[in-house]
């Protein structure tokens, strides 16, 4: 046995290669297909096998290595109510704010009311914005909004150059849900962004997303490589900016689901993939902002409470991929507006995971795993092959003008549909175990608004399955 400062638990194991796990699989499968019987794909077509050797790490944490910021969501279309949740929020956990207002993607019926400076007002009272992170989803308002939050900063005595904000515009992403992007985005955009460093503020001022993509259907590669090309448009629209400004002029955001491994892989890829564009560029990669929000089609609202547990996964994978804000839908949002407990669950589950688990405290947790790497690297090859197909397409908007994007996309969509129909995939609670007795909806008693509709409108998995007798 070694000594206990030298103990090597390895070396208590006979030595084994791959050739001998092999041989000893072989014998099991009496000659079946090795791929067949143990090989899975994911749906970009991704090989999974069964065993990897190790992987290189990826720094997914900056040096200063501080924990995630915890996120919490401000969609309630009354002011005064918004502000009340707020400030519990930040009283109990919350670091930071995600305002939502209303016909913005993610707002899921709901959302604030339009964006004013005096709206902006009610919201931020009694908060210290110097003091959270804030960030801004408000679609087609976009610039109204931002420049409604500047003018009101303008008034607080703060420093704008010390403040965490990310303005979040998003006219391609926003302009593709609701149906037409601005022909105009890109000058827009650019006015929008001198107005705001006009007024000292330094961004992230853009955003480009990935969670209007998945939320429509589309695969991993595809929600990274459509992010990556609208980050892009973003930088062209915005190259007037100093350098120093243009490296975090562009914040980009994702969806985190409850398949660990690759929610986690995603992440990396896309700190990879986004630090080879500013490099590129000639930009340095030392400001990049990666937000999550965990992922809107994987809620059901049949059995919510199993939401918990798809957010939990989806954090602990986004936490661990390197997140730098991460975002929870409360459980009870695909039945309504949730209420205090499910925004409480929202908040304790990031809390627990970040303060119990310690999870930011290793640079990358996942460095060594072959697993990982190899998911990582693959998404990394087919997100940039999409991406720069595109590009040669003349860039993100003239592809989604084309049909090209929602074609894809559609494509993807269909194809889990189809796995979860035959069973191969289930839905827990919806389309497996489905409960004998619900529970009473964690929600306030509001109408819903109706959400957009076209190629890019949000869909749930669960939705299709959850009607009496539908489940597969």
């Amino acid at each position: 046995m070694s000594s206990a400062g030298s103990l090597s638990l390895a070396s208590e194991f006979p030595a084994a290669s791959e050739g001998d796990w092999r041989r000893r699989v072989d014998a099991v499968l009496k000659g079946a297909d090795f791929e067949k019987r143990l090989f899975s794909r994911t749906l970009d077509g991704i090989a999974i096998a069964p065993i990897y050797s190790g992987g290189a790490a990826v720094e997914v944490r900056r040096p200063e290595q501080t924990p995630w910021t915890v996120m919490q969501r401000a969609d309630h279309p009354d002011a005064a109510k918004a502000n009340a949740q707020a400030l519990d929020d930040l009283n109990h956990g919350a670091s930071g704010l995600h305002l939502v207002f209303a016909d913005a993607p993610g707002a899921r019926g709901f959302g604030l009311a339009a964006p004013e400076r005096k709206s902006i007002a009610r919201l931020m009272n009694g908060i210290r914005i110097d003091a959270i992170d804030l960030r801004l989803e408000a679609g087609p308002h976009g610039d109204g909004a931002a420049m409604a939050l500047a003018q009101w900063i303008a008034g607080q005595p703060v420093d704008p150059e010390r403040l965490k904000l990310s303005f979040g515009i998003d006219p391609i992403g926003g302009g593709a849900v609701q149906g037409k992007v601005d022909a105009d985005y890109s000058s827009t955009l650019r006015q929008s962004v001198t107005a705001l460093r006009q007024m000292h503020l330094i961004g992230p001022f853009a955003e480009a997303s990935g969670v209007v993509w998945h939320d429509a259907g589309a695969s991993s590669a595809q929600e990274l490589a459509f992010m990556l090309a609208s980050g892009v448009a973003y930088l062209r629209a915005l190259d007037h900016l100093e350098d120093g400004y243009l490296k975090r002029a562009v914040a980009l955001s994702l969806a985190a689901g409850q398949n660990m491994f690759l929610t986690l892989a995603k992440f990396r890829a896309a700190r990879l993939l986004w630090s080879r564009v500013l490099s590129v560029s000639g930009l340095a990669t030392d400001a990049i902002m990666v937000q999550a929000e965990t992922s809107w089609r994987m809620m059901a609202a049949r059995d919510p409470h199993t939401n918990i547990l798809r957010t939990t996964a989806a954090v602990f994978a986004a936490a661990l991929g390197g997140a730098d804000r991460i975002t929870v839908l409360p459980f009870s949002l695909a039945q309504g507006l949730p209420d205090e407990f499910a925004r409480r669950i929202a908040r304790n589950t990031q809390t627990i995971l970040q303060e119990e688990s310690q999870l930011w405290r290793v640079s990358d947790p996942a460095a060594g795993s072959g697993y990982v790497a190899h998911l990582t690297a693959s998404l990394c090859g087919k997100a940039w092959a999409l991406f720069q197909e595109i590009e040669k397409q003349g860039g993100i908007v003239p592809a989604i003008a084309s049909g090209r994007v929602a074609a894809l996309i559609a494509a993807k969509r269909a194809e889990q549909l189809a796995r979860i129909e035959s069973k191969a995939e289930t839905i827990i609670g919806v389309t497996a175990y489905p409960p004998s007795n619900e529970a009473a909806p964690s929600i306030e008693d509001l109408p819903r608004r109706e959400t957009a509709k076209g190629p890019f409108a949000a869909i749930r998995f669960a939705e299709a399955f959850e009607t009496a007798g539908a489940a597969p």
